[in-house]
């Protein structure tokens, strides 16, 4: 029955925020299919398969309370620059509120477990749209890495064939795979409407992200001030992100064995958690019925995620 009950919760739960979210962004939902209507799917003058604006949308959430508390603050810059490195359209008030809504979903949880002071730790499932996020822009910054050094090759081709450098970015936007194809379709389409060079190149950096993406930025920005011959320095960093792959695919063979250590040791305790009550169940009943069994359950449950996260974080090593 309680499971019905908090299966019940959450689903309720559930259709409430994506219902709101809907109902908030009818406006903004409904104007976006038209423009894409009206583009095409081929794209006008603007070819990038991220919709652009002339005008940027400076707003942090559609609730204007939320918009208002938010705006300016540096929580709200930070985010709105972890979901840009997510490749995340979401906008920080949204993020937040899901946040929120996690959080509550987790101490409503453990409030019919255990109940008391020990239900606080259901608030820990807030740090779920966090961990999604990091994951996500993991993914992305690995797809860039991967992509950058063949869209290099494309662009040095580009430029010994006579291109010059906007109409070499827009040739590797085309040919290039996602999501780089995006931001150098982006960056294009921002010079064309006027953006200087330097500034798109910025703002193409910022985007991304990454080691590579800083070199790549910095290289063109000092060649464009000091002169020098670009397909040569194209062709050195393409090798140069090359043997940084290549190192730190070696990197990440040496480190597997203790990663896959903590993933094993974190998950022992619940796979004999499971063996012993199935086994026995009334062994593990004063577990569930006195206030001693599920504080320990809880703090249990919380060692070894920190368990976890330190050994993964020890296993970890930054380049």
């Amino acid at each position: 029955m309680t499971g019905l009950v908090l299966a019940l919760v959450f689903a309720g739960a559930m259709l409430l925020v994506v219902g709101s979210f809907v109902f908030i962004n009818r406006r903004r939902l409904s104007a976006a299919d038209a423009a894409r209507i009206r583009v095409g799917d081929g794209g006008g003058i603007l070819r990038s398969d991220v919709p652009l604006s002339i005008l940027r949308d400076e707003r942090v959430s559609d609730v204007k309370a939320i918009n208002e508390l938010l705006t300016g603050r540096n929580i709200t810059l930070r985010l709105e620059r972890e979901l840009t490195h997510a490749g995340s359209r979401q906008k920080p008030g949204e993020f937040l509120l899901f946040t929120l809504l996690a959080g509550m979903i987790g101490l409503t949880i453990m409030q019919f477990l255990v109940g008391g002071l020990a239900s606080l730790a259901g608030l820990l499932l807030a740090g779920v749209p966090w961990l999604l996020l990091k994951q996500r822009q993991t993914k992305r910054r690995r797809a860039f890495e991967m992509a950058f050094p063949d869209a290099l090759d494309l662009m040095t081709n580009a430029l010994r064939a006579g291109y010059s450098l906007q109409a070499a970015m827009e040739f590797t936007g085309r040919e290039a795979a996602q999501p780089l194809r995006a931001e150098f379709l982006r960056f294009y389409d921002e010079q064309r409407l006027g953006v200087d060079v330097r500034t798109a190149l910025m703002a193409m950096q910022e985007r991304i992200g990454t080691e590579e993406a800083r070199l790549f930025v910095t290289s063109l920005v000092l060649q464009r001030e000091t002169g020098g011959n670009l397909v040569e320095l194209l062709t050195n960093i393409s090798n140069l992100i090359r043997e940084r792959i290549k190192f730190q695919s070696n990197l990440e063979t040496l480190t597997a064995e203790p990663k896959m250590s903590a993933r094993v040791l974190a998950g022992m305790p619940f796979v004999m958690f499971g063996a012993i009550y199935s086994i026995n169940a009334e062994y593990m009943k004063p577990l569930f019925e006195q206030p001693q069994g599920k504080f320990l359950m809880v703090y249990a449950f919380l060692s070894v995620v920190v368990g976890y996260f330190i050994m993964d974080k020890i296993a970890s090593v930054d380049m």
